[in-house]
């Protein structure tokens, strides 16, 4: 495998000044000087490293220490890899339970039902109706 490749690139005074006059903010730029640089690459993802389930983010929260505290100790007890692991499970848990808890709206009922079907149609005829009256504009009323 190569090596990543590394160098050196140097900034001047004029290359600086010359940024400023171009309208850069100067905390967007480097200072006069020399810097050295490698060139990395890139982490081999694979198909469902960044799925939402599989990212990680770090949060800082307050707990209930009692709730603090029973994680820890059955994380202790069960000699799991940490109480973090075991809490992400237990929210996880939760949080599927709730979505079987509360399935999307079963409409296939009403698109039987003929009465509802007709009044979907009155609705919507009367709504696009020629001899509506249409609101005019503060902008057409002042013409």
């Amino acid at each position: 495998m190569e090596q990543p490749k590394a160098g050196f690139f140097e900034i001047t005074e004029a290359d600086y000044r010359e940024q400023l006059a171009e309208g850069i903010e100067p905390e967007f730029l480097l200072k006069p000087g020399r810097y050295q640089f490698v060139r990395g690459r890139h982490p081999n993802f694979k198909q469902g490293d960044l799925d939402p389930r599989n990212t990680k983010v770090m949060v800082s929260l307050p707990l209930d220490l009692d709730i603090f505290k029973y994680f820890e100790q059955r994380a202790a007890e069960l000699k799991a890899d940490s109480y973090q692991t075991m809490m992400n499970h237990a929210l996880r848990e939760a949080m599927e339970r709730a979505a079987k808890a509360s399935p999307p709206p079963d409409y296939s009922a009403l698109l039987k039902d003929k009465r509802f079907i007709k009044a979907v149609a009155e609705r919507v005829q009367a709504l696009s109706s020629p001899t509506r009256k249409r609101k005019r504009s503060t902008k057409a009323k002042a013409a």
